[in-house]
């Protein structure tokens, strides 16, 4: 079945190369309009109805975030085309979007377009740019929301709800406030980038943990944390020092 597709881009090299790619390596996306301008992109949007938007972030007389607000319904996948810019980048990975970086390489556009194809064969859907919307909007670090991606398709977990998680092997296990948990079909690692830039601290190698929900430090060789779940948690000694340049004492 073919792939109703669509691409907002202003720039005609990068819109050339991604028709392209389009023609060359994903013949059933079915290209139905471009647009660079974010009028003519609601316009082409809502005349169109896409599965697949292809979408520039910077666009000539807005942003490709514009266009999303403005659209009456968002009912398509997204992949957002973007220069290297850290706080997209983060809003993007939080919220589980597929991004590609300029210029755009083969294999990361046949990895998104894979990843899009999977999600629209999925019975659910999941709210994977409101979310991006919501992160976008939210510049305090603990009202921001992470997608995580579980073995029935994604949760939403503000970042102050999580009090720690660990690794299980090929997953994580998130802890969260209300003694709940989550299992994410994705390592620790995938997570410690992210969650470290909003003041989490991996305090073992198969440990990270939410420094605003510590209740108490307990010295030691290495010490260990009390969280505010109860749950006591030992810090190894090779981590001890990260975790109290982050505590600052």
């Amino acid at each position: 079945m073919l792939i109703k597709t669509i691409i907002i881009e202003d720039d005609e090299k990068s819109l050339y190369v991604l028709q392209d790619m389009i023609t060359r390596f994903a013949s059933d996306l079915e290209l139905c309009g471009t647009a660079g301008h974010t009028n003519k992109a609601i316009a082409l949007i809502e005349a169109t109805a896409p599965r697949l938007v292809f979408l520039d972030i910077r666009i000539g007389d807005g942003s490709g975030f514009d266009v999303l607000r403005q659209l009456s319904s968002r009912d398509f996948e997204l992949i957002c085309i973007t220069a290297y810019d850290n706080y997209a980048l983060e809003a993007f990975r939080f919220s589980a979007v597929d991004y590609l970086l300029k210029p755009i390489g083969i294999d990361e556009f046949e990895e998104a377009v894979g990843r899009a194809r999977k999600r629209l064969t999925e019975k659910t859907r999941y709210n994977t740019i409101d979310s991006l919307l919501l992160n976008l909007s939210q510049r305090k670090e603990q009202e921001k929301k992470i997608g995580i991606p579980t073995l029935n398709g994604y949760e939403f977990v503000a970042l102050s709800d999580i009090v720690w998680c660990k690794s299980d092997g090929a997953y994580t296990i998130f802890y969260l406030s209300q003694q709940s948990k989550l299992i994410s079909s994705r390592r620790l690692g995938h997570y410690e980038d992210l969650l470290f830039m909003n003041n989490f601290c991996r305090i073992h190698n198969s440990i990270i943990i939410n420094m605003q929900l510590i209740k108490s430090y307990v010295k030691g060789k290495g010490g260990y944390v009390v969280m505010t779940d109860g749950t006591e948690l030992e810090i190894s000694q090779r981590r001890k020092g990260d975790f109290l340049d982050k505590l600052a004492i």
